[in-house]
This record gives structure tokens, C-alpha cells and sequence, in this order.
């Protein structure tokens, strides 16, 4: 009997069985490309040259995923008014998500000594993958767990479910920036000084 799992994030595949039967498939994000031609097909945020900045503001500083692009969608299409009303829903949209963000990194790092499922692990190896993150040369690049002195990634993955600003993929064996969002608000720490980048 064959069967497909759709998990709502890619922290829940620890919950799995492990069998030899299984097949992972990682969904990633959008290319820019593909967010725009999402965009163009659906007439989302292409009345004008403010739209477009915004729609570039979206794809670059928030996320590809298409869940929330079709979200954004949503949004855009059902605000009545003109194309400056639409912006505006879409653009409050983008602002509640960067706040959001900025909590879950802030929450990330301040984790501290934290026991999950009866682990426990060091914050400044948090923040070590953080600004290793920081440092990659593309997101792209990640970190890989051997890297890190992190407990096995199943048993921080009850950490990121907590709090979503990093994800974890098992097929290439390393950690990743959740969406670029959390990137962004890691740098906004960053040029800040925040103290909870230090070790």
C-alpha cells in the first residue's frame, strides 16, 4: 500500500518511523523567477512600479514559498479600493511577518539552557549556527550539523518547532535559514549589535 504524507513543516518529518520503504521529498521555495511569473499570472501587485518594488520587497526579504505567496494573493485580491488600497493590505502583510520573524530569531537565542524531550544543549551553539548562517556565502549553502557541538538534529527539532526561524533538512545534513525573513531579522541583530549574538 503506497501513501503520500504531506507535512506542515520540515521539522515534523522527526515524528516519523524511520523505514527503508520511505521516500523524503523536500518541496523548497521559489526561484525569483518563478514568484514573479506566480505574480503576473494571477495579476498580483503589477499595476505600477510601487507594486513591483513590493513585490521584489516580498520575494526577496520575506519568502518564495508558495503558500505564503498565495496568501499575499488572497490579500491583494480581496481588499476593495483601488491598486494603492490593495498595496497597502499586502504591505501590512509584509510588516506583521517581519515583526514575527524578529520574535522567533530573538526567541531562538534566547532559548538558554533548554530541555526538549530530555535534551539539552548549550545556547551559544544556537547562535554559533546563527552567525555561521550569517557568514554562509549563499543561503543556499547552510551549515552542516557536523559542524555544530548540537545534539542530534531529531532531538532539536522540538526546538525549531518552537521556534521557526531555522529549519533542518536530513537529506543534505544541515540547517538552513527558515525563510529569508529570519535572515533578515538575524542581520537586523547583527547591524544592531545585538548582545544575543555573542557567545
Amino acid at each position: 500500500v503506497a501513501g503520500v504524507i504531506v507535512l506542515s513543516n520540515s521539522t515534523s518529518v522527526f515524528a516519523l518511523t524511520n523505514g527503508v520503504r520511505q521516500v523524503q521529498l523536500v518541496v523548497d521555495a521559489l526561484t525569483e523567477e518563478e514568484a514573479n511569473a506566480y505574480f503576473d499570472r494571477y495579476g498580483v501587485l503589477n499595476s505600477d512600479e510601487e507594486d513591483r518594488a513590493l513585490r521584489r520587497r516580498i520575494v526577496q526579504d520575506d519568502t518564495a514559498i508558495i503558500g505564503i505567496l498565495e496568501k499575499y494573493a488572497e490579500i491583494y485580491e480581496g481588499t476593495t479600493g483601488d491598486a494603492a488600497a490593495k498595496r497597502a493590505a499586502a504591505e501590512a502583510m509584509f510588516d506583521e511577518r517581519a515583526v514575527e520573524a524578529d520574535t522567533d530569531v530573538e526567541k531562538l537565542l534566547k532559548f538558554g539552557r533548554g530541555v526538549e524531550k530530555g535534551s539539552e544543549f548549550d545556547v551559544a551553539e544556537m547562535r554559533k549556527l546563527v552567525k555561521m548562517l550569517l557568514d554562509a556565502a549563499t543561503p543556499e549553502d547552510g551549515v552542516f550539523d557536523t559542524d555544530l557541538d548540537l545534539p542530534a538534529a531529531s532531538d532539536v527539532a522540538p526546538v525549531l518547532q518552537k521556534y521557526p526561524a531555522l529549519r533542518y533538512n536530513p537529506d543534505t545534513s544541515r540547517y538552513y535559514w527558515y525563510e529569508t525573513r529570519h535572515r533578515r531579522a538575524a542581520e537586523r541583530l547583527k547591524d544592531a549589535k545585538s548582545p544575543l549574538l555573542r557567545p
